[in-house]
């Protein structure tokens, strides 16, 4: 582990602290590389009631020992981390079930956008699990627990169930039909029905807590521009998992520039849409201006295609950044209209213009397919649309990053089937070959890795013993269709098929399993939206 560069100071813990393990389920460098988990790991650091601990999978030697800590957190952003996640709960000979765990095992929480949006498949794992923003809650939940501390485990969990925002799974009991819909769900105990999101508000930007050159962002500093995105497209997770979209201070981000510009000479601007900030521009001319005092690198997640301007190509690249990514999503406007991308040819086009005017080298281009009501011309449309962008400059580089369409939950698309494996592999098979003639790099994703994605993001409670039968089968493609098969042959226990969760589109009337959080935003504007 290098050196770790702190910009807070941590508190002085009090003897009776609370030992807490905070756990993102991946490596050290990948870990050390998320802000948004660094960031609730400051909020333990500062509180001199918690002697918190950062464990990722490659943790060779624990400060507290395991049978000292009471609490154990999780930040989980993929849906595929619950295999890292039960590799730190296996590691530490903690239970990987709730109702397995005892008076002497420490409670297992979790958060984070995937558990937010559909905590059902993980819903065994955790004892409780926190919806929403963490930056308000988890003080709540720590100062229920020093006053509940002394009481038995599910008393405790009880209490934290009071909290907005925490919800219990095991509090709840989930009855399904024959064809392994939801028949109904209602409450074990003394509990409400439904949890309500919880959502802060950014007067004040977050920023990177500690920065080492031992991460993927080798000692980069770290600043949300954004959280949400005001464009609000029917497919986009992050879009509508973060609503109402808020932006911290200007104020608030210039200091953030001078603190990371004195630590490191690598500053990340992120944020779905950080051009969305009403002072965007301003704040360009304040790094532009500081550029020219002193040394630095700046680097920027995907930036909206139609709010590119000159003025923000030529900070980024005197600032050193030379590749730019910008979202497209679909080629033909008919398209880009349907998933709600107001985003014409034109602008496109412009957009890669001021981008080669102003010295960039080239573009990486993010784009879907399997999108509802897509066709073949949509297809084709994509490459007419990429074959004019290269054309623009033949030495510009253009590289097109294709996923297929994954259902999410909580969006105006969770209702719609993904295409079939045969047609996204035709549809894959048509942009390499018309692509490599253009000169185009192409880079797609695993259909069927997007297949599993699927079942992830529309499962429900069926799916804890699949997860646990991957886990112990390696967490491979193949995996999966042993888990499905070996437990749907289990005496009593019924399970849909493999495809239930991610190929068939859902009636608008059906039960889903993430209905009881309140998001702030009703099933039937979302089915409005979704153009159905």
């Amino acid at each position: 582990m290098l050196k770790e560069k702190y910009t807070y100071i941590p508190a002085s813990q009090k003897t009776d602290a609370i030992p807490i393990w905070f756990c993102f389920p991946a490596e050290y460098s990948i870990g050390m590389s998320s802000l948004g988990y660094l960031s609730l790991f400051r909020l333990f650091d500062e509180h001199q009631d918690i002697d918190p601990e950062r464990i990722f999978t490659d943790t060779a030697k624990t400060r507290h020992h395991i049978n000292d800590v009471k609490l154990v957190g999780f930040s989980n952003s993929f849906e595929f981390d619950f295999l890292n996640i039960f590799k730190i709960l296996e590691k530490h000979k903690i239970p990987f079930s709730s109702s397995e765990r005892g008076e002497n095992h420490p409670l297992i929480f979790g958060g984070g956008p995937v558990l937010s949006a559909n905590p059902e498949p993980f819903a065994d794992i955790f004892d409780f699990i926190i919806l929403g923003d963490g930056e308000e809650v988890l003080l709540e939940i720590i100062e229920k627990y020093k006053n509940v501390k002394n009481l038995k485990r599910n008393e405790i969990i009880a209490e934290l169930a009071l909290i907005e925002g925490v919800y219990v799974p095991s509090f709840y009991e989930v009855d399904y039909n024959n064809d392994g819909s939801i028949k109904d769900r209602k409450a074990k105990v003394s509990a409400i029905e439904s949890i309500k999101k919880r959502c802060v508000q950014l007067s004040s930007c977050v920023y990177s807590p500690i920065v080492t050159a031992d991460t993927m962002f080798s000692d980069s500093f770290l600043i949300e521009f954004t959280r949400g995105c005001p464009r609000i497209c029917n497919f986009c997770l992050a879009s509508y998992s973060n609503l109402p979209s808020r932006c911290p201070s200007k104020e608030s981000i210039l200091e953030a520039i001078d603190t990371g510009i004195k630590l490191t000479g690598k500053i990340g601007l992120l944020g779905a849409l950080i051009t969305e900030h009403p002072d965007f521009e301003e704040i360009c001319s304040y790094i532009s201006n500081l550029r020219d005092k002193q040394e630095f690198e700046v680097s920027v997640s995907s930036l909206r295609t139609d709010s590119i301007t000159p003025e923000i190509v030529q900070m980024l690249t005197k600032c050193g950044q030379k590749n730019l990514t910008i979202a497209i999503e679909a080629g033909s406007q008919r398209l880009r209209d349907f998933i709600n991308k107001n985003l014409s040819e034109e602008q496109i086009i412009a957009t890669v213009q001021t981008a080669i005017d102003n010295g960039l080298l080239g573009l990486k281009i993010y784009g879907m397919i399997g999108l509802p009501t897509e066709t073949d011309e949509d297809i084709l449309e994509l490459v007419v649309l990429l074959k004019k962008i290269k054309k623009l400059n033949n030495k510009f580089s253009i590289t097109l990053s294709i996923s297929s369409f994954v259902p999410k939950a909580n969006t105006p698309f969770q209702w719609y089937g993904r295409d079939s494996i045969k047609n996204l592999e035709r549809k894959t098979t048509i942009l390499k070959k018309e692509l490599h003639k253009a000169g185009i790099k192409f880079r797609p994703t695993s259909i069927k890795w997007d297949n599993i994605q699927g079942i992830l993001s529309r499962g429900n409670r069926t799916l804890s013993p699949i997860l646990r039968k991957v886990y112990q089968y390696g967490g491979t493609i193949g995996s999966w269709g042993r888990a499905f098969k070996e437990v749907s042959n289990t005496e009593g226990f019924k399970i849909p098929q493999y495809s239930y969760f991610y190929e068939r589109t859902i009636p608008f009337e059906e039960n889903l399993p993430w209905d009881f959080i309140e998001t702030g935003v009703s099933k039937q504007i979302l089915y409005k939206r979704g153009n159905f």
